[in-house]
Parts: C-alpha cells; structure tokens; sequence
C-alpha cells in the first residue's frame, strides 16, 4: 500500500511591481502617529496579438508605512503623478462595509518603494525609499476602521 504524502508549500507572498503614480501620493497619520503613503500606480504589461503590440495596464493601491521619521513631507512631495517607482511588498486583500455597502479590494503593502530618475534627470534624482524604518507586521496588519483612508 502508498503511503500518502502531503506537499508543504511555503507561504510566500512577495510581490515586485514597476509603474508610474496616476496621481500625487497622500501622506496619512493614524491615531497612534504611524504615517502613512498611500498611491495608485499604473502597470503596462505589452503582449503581442496578431502580429501587433498591446498593452493591458493594471492599476492598484500601494501603501507604504514611513514610521514615525521626520522625513515624510519631502518623500511624499517626491511621489507626484507620473513619478515612475519599483514597489516591493506583499499583496493584501481588503474588505470592509460603509452605510450597509459591502466594499473590497486588493492593494500591496510596500517594503520598499524605489523612485526612478526622469528621463534626463541627473542620476541623484532617483530616491531609494529603503533606508527609511520598514514597516512592522503590526503596521501592515491595521484593521480597516484603523486605516487612515
């Protein structure tokens, strides 16, 4: 007789995502102080079909947590619409109810946010968002009455 063996996968979720704003980033405070950056990006994904190029953009919310720094005026001054970024977090599932509406949606919760220089922009343009104090679980686990949106 076979022994029956289980698969043990690996809880990964990670998630690498490059785009540019569709509008400026919101700098957000919980009640506790935490800040908060919340963006929508926008990202092309070219395919070829029937022998020409198309594009299928997918738009989804980032939120990134800067801590309790003093920096987070001039880096949510840096995150403008069409502000191109490579994002690195997790992806996360959300619902929540309004006035008896039901509501939901997906949004990656950012580790790290990089900010690509412009087109001709001088090379110290480019910002890396990773030096700032990660976000802890307790941060990316907020309840949605918590969250600052």
């Amino acid at each position: 007789m076979r022994e029956e063996r289980s698969i043990r996968l690996p809880n990964i979720n990670f998630v690498i995502l490059s785009g540019r704003l569709v509008s400026d980033a919101e700098l957000r405070n919980t009640s506790d102080g935490r800040n908060f950056i919340k963006f929508r990006l926008a990202s092309d994904a070219p395919y070829r079909s029937g022998g020409e190029w198309k594009s299928n953009t997918v738009f989804i919310d980032v939120l990134y947590s800067l801590g309790r720094n003093d920096l987070n005026e001039s880096v949510s001054q840096r995150l403008l619409r069409g502000t191109p970024v490579v994002v690195e977090g997790r992806l996360r599932y959300r619902e929540w109810e309004t006035e008896g509406r039901k509501f939901n949606t997906y949004e990656i919760r950012a580790y790290r946010v990089q900010i690509l220089e412009r087109s001709g922009a001088p090379k110290e343009e480019g910002i890396d968002l990773s030096r700032y104090e990660p976000p802890s679980e307790e941060d990316l686990g907020l309840p949605p009455e918590e969250m600052p949106f």
